[in-house]
C-alpha cells in the first residue's frame, strides 16, 4: 500500500508537465481522504484538477458507505468492478515529489522516504472518477493510487510501491491506449530512501519537517 506521499517543487510543475495548477503550494505529508491535485485528460484537453483521495465509484449511492479505495493493486484492475471501465477512459496522473513506507520493528514503526534524486517532480499512475452528490447535485472528482510489486530497495520496508511513471510513460498513461505494460516497478537504482521524522505519522502535519532525515536503524 501506499498512503502518504508529498509533492514539492511546485515551481517546476509546468517545465515538467506542461500545464498549469492554480492555488498549489509544496505539501509533504497528503493523507487519504485530503484533497490533491491530479492531471486528467478530458473532452481532447489536458487539466489539473482537484480530487479527494479515495475514490468513490460514480454508480455508489453513498459516498461515507463502505470504504473508500485509496489504492488500486496493477495486477487486478481489469478484474474489480470499480476500476474495470475507468482503466479504459479514466486514468490520471498524481505529481508527487515522493512517498512514505513504514517499517515495524521492536513495536515502533518507523517512517521511510522514497525519492528520485534526478526527478524531483514526477508523476505516479493513478484512476479517477466522478461522484455526484445525490442531494445537492454537485459532482466531486475522487481517485485512486496504483500500486505495483515493490522493487528490492522498497522491498526492504513493504512489498508493495506506487507505480512511478517514466517520463515517456506519463503522456501514454494518462491519453493513450490501456497498456498495463507501463505498471512497472521502478528501477531501485534510481530511487533513495531516508529515515524521517515520526511526525508524519499525524496528517495534521505538512512541513519540510516531515522528510527530516534521523539516521537509519541499526537493522537497516
Amino acid at each position: 500500500m501506499c498512503m502518504r506521499y508529498s509533492l514539492t517543487h511546485t515551481e517546476d510543475f509546468v517545465s515538467v508537465f506542461g500545464i498549469s495548477c492554480s492555488g498549489m503550494s509544496d505539501r509533504y505529508n497528503i493523507s487519504p481522504t485530503q484533497d490533491a491535485p491530479i492531471i486528467v485528460a478530458e473532452g481532447g484537453s489536458i487539466s489539473c484538477i482537484n480530487a479527494r483521495w479515495g475514490l468513490v465509484p460514480s454508480w455508489k449511492k453513498d459516498a461515507e458507505c463502505g470504504e473508500w479505495l485509496m489504492n488500486a493493486c496493477s495486477e487486478t484492475l481489469t478484474e474489480k468492478s470499480a476500476f474495470v471501465d475507468l482503466v479504459r477512459h479514466s486514468r490520471c496522473i498524481i505529481p508527487a515529489s515522493g512517498f512514505y513506507e513504514w517499517k515495524k520493528e521492536r513495536g515502533i514503526s518507523h517512517p521511510f522516504y522514497f525519492t528520485l534524486p534526478s526527478r524531483p517532480l514526477f508523476g505516479l499512475a493513478g484512476l479517477y472518477d466522478w461522484w455526484t452528490n445525490p442531494e445537492s447535485g454537485i459532482p466531486k472528482a475522487t481517485f485512486t493510487l496504483i500500486t505495483c510489486p515493490s522493487n528490492d530497495l522498497v522491498g526492504r520496508i513493504h512489498n508493495r510501491m506506487p507505480v512511478i511513471l517514466n517520463k515517456e510513460g506519463v503522456p501514454l498513461w494518462l491519453a493513450g491506449p490501456y497498456a498495463p505494460e507501463v505498471l512497472q516497478p521502478y528501477p531501485d537504482a534510481r530511487m533513495a530512501v531516508q529515515q524521517v521524522s515520526q511526525m508524519v505519522n499525524n496528517s495534521a502535519y505538512e512541513g519540510a519537517e516531515c522528510i527530516q532525515e534521523t539516521g537509519k536503524c541499526d537493522w537497516w
